[in-house]
């Protein structure tokens, strides 16, 4: 192999299918010694089947990046054997004040000791965006809130605890996701902000924060007021000027996956891979696809041999990534002594917080649960729902997250006089569970209206006379909720956001 195609090589992460290394893998890896490779749901089915895995790939490549998506609520690849923890808005939730903020540090120390039990040391995590926007699922709870200088205080507190338990923490989506409504798995959003509003909100956890930071990953956005023609993952106003001249980062800049739609429909993933090299990127991520992560790596070293990526950079970029390689941490034996037993469970209780009215079931409640399977681009396949009738003796109807009438008629139907916990997912975003819940609350006007996911369905029904929000509905936020209605628990949650998104409409 060249000079040049091994530099190239260093500066690629990639995704692969399977949850071992089949011979067809061990062979590529030998060919092209990646920076790294990317765990995502495909590659994990426990713990230990995880473990052995990452061993072999580092049997085969030398001090390899493993990195992964772990930041706790809806996005965690790895969910067995390890302590599930709740979403970032839930933390900033229980994080009641600046007294608290050691949920979300010992939630980063929690998750490093389980991702180094899997062999994994660096987490795609925290998410430094910001809350703003109603309709952005993409981010919505993974975001710590809507105030930038309580996010960057969180934010950091959860990175802090990852670097502490040996994890290689990366804040992401610089210059900011939070403004918009458009899914960068699926298409390019713009931000239409202006400079100054950027600069006094979406770049403030940035700002705080990157100057220590050890890695960050980009964000596939048009940001007008910075460039207007160019997505930041590509920009170099954005990568070299803002982020390394005006910022002071001095770490590894990742870009998120180029294989999303936001790059791959328009600029294309080979391309974008040495643009994004070109503007200042160090490393390129491509999660699932071998043989374009072949050819981005001959298309790198063609760009650096022709002069069209200058080879100073490549070189510059290359040894960041090797830098970061170095100072990584190896894996923890699996029947390690967790640091936090329990933070997840903590968190899940305490992120519970009642908007109005009370939080408290009777006998004969039933609950309504709108549920269905669903695949997103952050969060992949989600058909596991956590449910109320796992934690106490309660009757629960489910509905789909978007009911037609009849669907509607039924839930109404199976109701049948007794009072109702309606547990609603996006109804803000849904039409069909958003009538369907007018429906239950014009009949029920006492009923308990639960939000599981973004708090905003909370301020959607103005005449819900009882209202509580979890920020999620993985296994420890639902138990939290149960332990409130049904064990007399106190509900101590703060609601974490303050801006425009809670305004209905």
């Amino acid at each position: 192999m060249s000079g040049i195609r091994r530099l190239a090589a260093g500066v690629v992460c990639a995704g692969f299918e399977g949850t071992s290394v089949s011979a067809e893998l061990k062979a590529f890896l030998r060919d092209v010694p990646l920076a790294g490779l990317v765990l995502f749901g495909g590659n994990v089915q426990t713990l230990p089947q995880v473990r052995a895995l990452t061993d072999e790939l580092r049997a085969i490549l030398s001090g390899p990046i493993v990195a992964i998506d772990q930041e706790g609520g809806r996005v965690a690849r790895i969910r067995n054997g390890v302590q599930e923890i709740p979403s970032a808005l839930a933390i900033a939730a229980a994080c009641a004040g600046a007294e608290n903020d050691e949920f979300a540090r010992s939630a980063g120390e929690q998750i490093a000791f389980d991702l180094r039990r899997a062999g994994a040391n660096v987490d795609f995590a925290p998410v430094a965006d910001l809350a703003l926007t109603r309709m952005n699922t993409v981010i919505g709870t993974r975001a710590f809130g809507d105030d930038p200088h309580r996010v960057a205080r969180l934010a950091g507190e959860f990175a802090s605890g990852l670097e502490r338990g040996g994890i290689a923490a990366t804040f992401k989506h610089f210059p900011g996701h939070g403004s918009t409504s458009v899914d960068s798995h699926l298409e390019l959003p713009v931000v239409e902000a202006d400079e100054a509003t950027l600069r006094s909100r979406d770049l403030i956890p940035f700002a705080e924060l990157l100057p220590s930071a050890r890695a960050v990953m980009t964000a596939h956005i048009v940001a007008r007021a910075f460039e207007a023609g160019r997505p930041a993952t590509v920009s170099h106003r954005i990568l070299t000027e803002l982020l390394r001249g005006e910022l002071h980062f001095k770490g590894v800049c990742f870009t998120d996956c180029l294989q999303m739609n936001a790059i791959a429909k328009g600029i294309g993933s080979e391309r974008a891979a040495v643009e994004a090299l070109i503007a200042g990127a160090d490393c390129v991520l491509l999660s699932h696809d071998l043989d374009l992560a072949a050819r981005t790596v001959d298309g790198i070293a063609r760009a650096a041999e022709n002069g069209e990526l200058p080879l100073p950079r490549l070189e510059e970029a290359a040894a960041r990534v090797s830098l970061l390689r170095s100072g990584l941490k190896p894996p923890l034996p699996l029947e390690a002594s967790a640091p936090y037993p329990g933070i997840g469970e903590r968190i899940g209780l305490g992120a519970v917080t009642v908007v109005r009215g009370e939080a408290k079931a009777a006998a004969g409640d039933v609950a309504v649960s709108f549920e269905s399977a669903t695949s997103e681009g952050a969060q992949g396949e989600h058909d596991r729902h956590a449910a109320l009738s796992d934690y106490a003796s309660v009757r629960e109807i489910r509905a789909p997250l978007d009911p037609g009438e009849e669907e509607r008629d039924r839930v109404l139907a199976e109701i049948g006089g007794h009072r109702p916990i309606v547990l609603t997912r996006r109804a803000h975003v849904y039409g069909g569970q958003k009538s369907a819940v007018d429906r239950i609350l014009a009949a029920y006007p006492d009923a308990l209206l639960a939000s599981l996911r973004e708090p905003f369905d909370a301020f959607e029904f103005p005449q819900a006379r009882n209202v509580a929000c979890t920020y999620g509905d993985d296994t420890p936020s639902i138990a939290g909720l149960a332990a409130v209605l049904f064990d007399g628990k106190p509900a101590r949650g703060s609601f974490p956001l303050n801006g425009a998104a809670v305004a209905r409409g």
